[in-house]
């Protein structure tokens, strides 16, 4: 019996020591498992149906380009899905990189989903665009695409009106070279330049300086008769090309444009809006939009627009096209955000301290099982030795539990600061 007891010590102690050795293993992994990528969907709707654009975002905010992504494991052929009530995940192919996310349908339809208004010049913005006199006349300079940038060749229609009426003058100068004025109205194409604007003078000697009234920053459109050009002023990464027909959105890409353009693919020729931006949920006032839409999409109440709207019926028909395609390409519809990667963040993070839990409980009892059998074994080797003539060789009993004392007082010591390690662990 006493041969087996030793025996059964060595096994527990091993078994003991073993668990504790495996939890702070598992613990570490555990640990060490970052929530390193995000997914976002946007979109304009959550029905069952509705497309979604895939944007992932690593955790430093860096947008994940040309990702290859898959619906239940069937590759896509864009970042466009079909949120479909069979949705349950998510995955995205990057490079030799892979992240998985666990989405389901009802993630997406539960989510709190607030479509977002059409963007509207800034107030700041209209109070700079200032409407000039020539005389007794009303100058008006219309871009073709909204916030015209003036280092691209853009085409501009210039309206000019007196007392709420066309001028009745027929011709007008632009920057010294005379031009038909057709009741009022007139189309020039023109590079603005650094000045961002126009000297225009008539016969009877009046002028004046006329601004674009909303200047651009980066994009421009240019439109043929079978295709639709995007270019920038400078290469520029992640551009979300947005495609409208009759109010709905249809698609987004994410291409990259430089000065010489990128031509788009032919779908959005048939578009009657396209949108460009570096983001379509959020674009600031960094956006170009050219519309082909024939009705006005929105009330005419711009400061500049709506002097200019006084005059509208008494202009021509093409005046009118041009000035009511003209004002819609002033709105921006950003897309709405569907779904936050941010709420799989949350339960993966709920998922690991509930596993990180159950690594530390072992650790914990393993702990105390090895300290009640450290404190016993010490404790059962605590005893005098004499030599033959009877003097005592080993230390006293009081100093050999002191000695004890101060290792099971260290063993409590090094347990908690590893247990404060690994919670602490980066």
């Amino acid at each position: 019996m006493s041969e087996k007891k030793p025996l059964l010590l060595k096994i527990t102690s091993l078994v003991i020591y073993l668990t504790a050795f495996i939890s702070v293993c598992l613990f570490v992994n555990t640990q060490m498992v970052k929530y390193d990528y995000f997914i976002y969907l946007y979109g304009t709707s959550t029905a069952p149906g509705s497309k979604a654009l895939v944007k992932v975002l690593s955790r430093d905010g860096e947008l994940v380009s040309n990702p290859v992504v898959f619906v239940n494991g069937v590759k896509q052929p864009s970042r466009l899905i079909d949120l479909r009530p069979d949705m349950k995940e998510i995955k995205v192919v990057f490079g030799t990189t892979e992240a998985v996310f666990p989405l389901k349908y009802k993630d997406v339809s539960d989510y709190h989903f607030v479509p977002q208004k059409k963007l509207r010049p800034t107030n700041q913005e209209a109070e700079k665009a200032k409407i000039i006199n020539a005389g007794s006349r009303k100058i008006f300079l219309l871009p073709e695409n909204f916030r015209a940038v003036s280092e691209f060749e853009t085409t501009v229609g210039l309206y000019c009106t007196e007392n709420d009426k066309p001028c009745t003058d027929t011709s007008i100068f632009l920057d010294g070279s005379q031009h038909e004025l057709n009741n009022g109205f007139m189309k020039f194409t023109t590079v603005f330049g650094k000045d961002q604007g126009v000297n225009v003078s008539f016969e009877n000697g009046d002028a004046a300086y006329i601004p674009i009234p909303y200047p651009g920053k980066m994009f421009k459109f240019y439109k043929t008769q079978n295709s639709l050009t995007l270019a920038s002023l400078s290469d520029t990464r992640n551009v979300h090309t947005d495609c409208f027909n009759d109010g709905i959105w249809i698609g987004t890409d994410i291409v990259s444009v430089g000065y010489e353009g990128l031509v788009l693919p032919e779908p959005y020729s048939r578009c009657d809006t396209v949108q460009a931006s570096m983001n379509s949920a959020s674009p600031g006032t960094m956006f170009a939009v050219i519309s082909s839409v024939k009705t006005p999409v929105g009330k005419v109440d711009d400061p500049y627009y709506s002097a200019l709207s006084k005059a509208f019926q008494h202009f021509s028909p093409a005046a009118q096209r041009y000035f009511t395609t003209s004002y819609n390409s002033s709105f921006f519809q950003p897309l709405s955000l569907v779904f936050s990667g941010e709420k799989l963040e949350k339960e993966f993070n709920a998922a690991r301290s509930k596993e990180l839990s159950v690594y530390q409980t072992m650790l914990i009892i393993s702990s105390i099982l090895g300290f009640f059998l450290f404190a016993y074994i010490m404790l059962k080797n605590i005893k005098v030795v004499e030599d033959e003539d009877g003097e005592v060789i080993s230390n006293s009993l009081a100093k050999q539990r002191a000695i004890a004392v101060c290792a099971l007082a260290f063993y409590v010591l090094f347990i908690i600061g590893l247990l404060y390690f690994l919670n602490n662990l980066a």
